[in-house]
């Protein structure tokens, strides 16, 4: 039950921006000044409201938009006053509050941060949390092609919040081997980070995910760049739903631009040469493998690093950022950023 007496919508905006969310949230009546997030939204429906706000109500909503105005009559007002205006940061207040070190969470191939809802919470209130998103996330900017670049304007717009380290960073997925090389740039800098945390990640390690998402016997990825642009996407979806990349209320201009984030996320992955690293790593493994276990990230970082601490968590390399496994990744998570502050 919400703690809010209930507020009806006063405008056309109001009233359909209700609507969708009744039909996202499947409960109504939902009033204008009930919390998205508090009325059971999460990541993936966060993302399906980013596809329909725009397609039903012609306004475009960055990702910080909905978690900058999280009810109904902030969300109107932000839309009709130009969300959009505001200069475009790779950096997002997930869950800006709190008074401990921030943690800075860098975005998986998809490019976006809304993925890290959950964790943010789990995490508690007292934690702020930052997503680091991708340029291009919204489509107006073009993304980097190098994983260099694209974490030294990580770098720069990290400092902008945070000046000096010690820094909390890490990354799921792609985001683990981006945080590992704005670790090697933050300390090249004279700065530290503490700790660096790679969630189920790395650079052959991706080549084997990929492998696994595009198993034998089934079309492969270089297959799949080769279909028509219509039938990719299509096999994209299906290959990544358990990863929940793409919404499914996501219309094709959203979709193929995910697609292409992911795309191009992971030639600059393939690409990235990474060098030894002087500090200190704590990897937080999937439990449930879906590689050979020679390709396992826990046998990849120590080649690099000498000092790599191993954390087990529940679910596989898909799944453990979503319920019902993100409750344990947030509690191991949260045990080692107590211990680094």
């Amino acid at each position: 039950m919400s703690s809010h007496p209930y507020c009806a919508p006063r405008d056309a905006l109001e009233l359909q921006l209700v609507q969708i969310w009744e039909d996202l949230l499947k409960r109504r009546p939902v009033g204008v000044n009930e919390d998205f997030f508090d009325l059971g939204g999460d990541s993936v429906s966060a993302m399906s409201l980013l596809a329909r706000v725009s397609q039903e109500t012609g306004y475009n909503l960055p990702t910080a938009g909905i978690l900058q105005a999280r009810t109904i009559e902030k969300l109107a007002r932000a839309l009709r006053e130009g969300i959009t205006s505001e200069p475009w940061s790779p950096i997002v207040p997930v869950q800006p509050e709190g008074t401990r070190r921030p943690f800075f969470c860098v975005h998986p191939g998809g490019g976006n941060v809304l993925c890290y809802l959950g964790l943010s919470r789990w995490l508690g209130s007292d934690r702020p949390f930052y997503g680091v998103q991708c340029r291009g996330v919204d489509g107006v900017l073009e993304p980097w092609h190098s994983a260099e670049e694209m974490a030294g304007e990580y770098v720069a717009a990290l400092r902008r919040v945070q000046p000096h380290g010690p820094y909390a960073l890490g990354g799921w997925s792609v985001g683990g081997v981006l945080a590992y090389e704005m670790a090697q740039q933050l300390t090249a800098a004279g700065q530290r980070v503490a700790p660096l945390a790679i969630l189920d990640s790395g650079v052959l390690y991706a080549c084997a995910i990929l492998t696994a998402i595009f198993p034998k016997g089934e079309m492969g990825a270089l297959d799949l760049l080769r279909l028509p642009s219509e039938q990719q996407l299509a096999e994209f979806r299906r290959r990544s739903a358990a990863a929940q990349l793409i919404p499914d209320a996501a219309d094709e201009e959203l979709a193929n631009r995910i697609f292409r984030l992911c795309t191009s996320n992971m030639r600059a992955l393939l690409n990235y040469r990474a060098e030894p690293y002087d500090g200190r790593i704590v990897l937080f493994q999937a439990v449930e493998s879906l590689v050979k276990k020679r390709f396992e990230p826990r046998y990849e970082w120590p080649r690099l690093c000498a000092q790599v601490e191993v954390q087990e968590v529940p679910g596989n390399h898909l799944t453990m950022i979503h319920e019902p496994h993100v409750c344990g990744l947030a509690e191991k998570l949260s045990q080692c950023l107590d211990a680094a502050q």
